[in-house]
């Protein structure tokens, strides 16, 4: 009988300490290369549609006047313009990155035991990383073999901030057309949503999930038209950006969103406080305050 009691007790005791433990702000950044929003919408995506729906979103982000990947990837990850950063081609032939850092080096700097994950499709994306700020840093020749790894990290690791790029769209709108009524781009769309949802099935399967407060941020680096971007126009320089989680405000965002709102946002998540001598251009957006 006292077996049983004691038993009890310390079932008893184990949910009490999991319900009061503070909850651990975790972010999970997933970048689509080269997927217009508007084809976004036209595909059938139910993993991503149920992030959006449940969170808040905007389909008009815009993202650097120059829209190739290199610098539109740079300003998402390190907060600031290409006049800052200084990424002006897919050459990375002279970042600043000693005053515009990646912002993993900022999460480093605030507590350097976090764990940071960068995981891509394609490898120029880890040029901006400094020595030590990121604990893994690895690039894989298929968005397959990206998101296997993913899963794998987010099952068995311990993860606090993670960027995981996807590249397969990109290279179906060169091959076929950026256009939300080509076929073969929505299809690939449609086949980075099941990657998509696998990643966050992972997630929700962590050991410790019920004690972590995920931000969930999905967007993309720049459109496109005809089979090419690069171009300051509505078809390659528009975006999305959604962000789901207990911490996302719902519904559509009203204000004007920009790319280099994501390192800001993941930032303030994790609990940095984002000083002005960083001198960043972007915000925390789409958060509850």
């Amino acid at each position: 009988m006292k077996t049983k009691f004691f038993f009890y007790l310390i079932i008893a005791f184990s949910l009490f300490y999991s319900c009061t433990k503070p909850m651990q702000n975790k972010v999970l950044i997933i970048g689509i290369d080269g997927c217009r929003p508007d084809a976004l919408i036209s595909a059938s995506t139910p993993n991503i549609d149920k992030l959006w729906k449940n969170g808040a979103y905007s389909f008009h982000t815009k993202t650097d006047d120059i829209s190739y990947s290199g610098s539109c990837w740079t300003g998402m990850l390190t907060g600031v313009w290409h006049a800052k950063h200084n990424v002006l081609s897919n050459k990375y032939l002279d970042p600043n990155i000693e005053e515009f850092p990646h912002f993993f080096n900022r999460v480093k700097t605030f507590n350097s035991n976090l764990k940071t994950y960068s995981i891509t499709h394609w490898s120029p994306l880890h040029t901006i990383l400094q020595n030590g700020d990121a604990d893994i840093a690895l690039d894989f020749d298929s968005d397959q073999k990206v998101t296997n790894e993913a899963v794998k990290v987010l099952l068995h690791n311990d993860v606090d901030a993670m960027f995981i790029h996807l590249d397969d769209v990109d290279h179906s709108g060169h091959s076929s057309g950026f256009h939300p009524e080509n076929k073969e781009y929505l299809s690939t769309i449609e086949n980075t949503d099941i990657n998509v949802g696998k990643m966050i099935s992972a997630l929700k399967k962590r050991d410790h999930y019920l004690n972590e407060n995920w931000l969930i941020i999905i967007s993309t680096d720049h459109g496109g038209s005809e089979k090419t971007h690069g171009k300051n126009t509505p078809e390659h320089a528009t975006i999305f950006y959604i962000v789901s989680g207990k911490s996302a405000a719902k519904g559509k965002i009203q204000t004007q969103v920009n790319i280099v709102d994501v390192a800001v946002s993941a930032m303030q998540h994790l609990g940095l406080d984002i000083k002005d001598e960083w001198n960043l251009d972007g915000k925390p957006i789409g958060l509850i305050h």
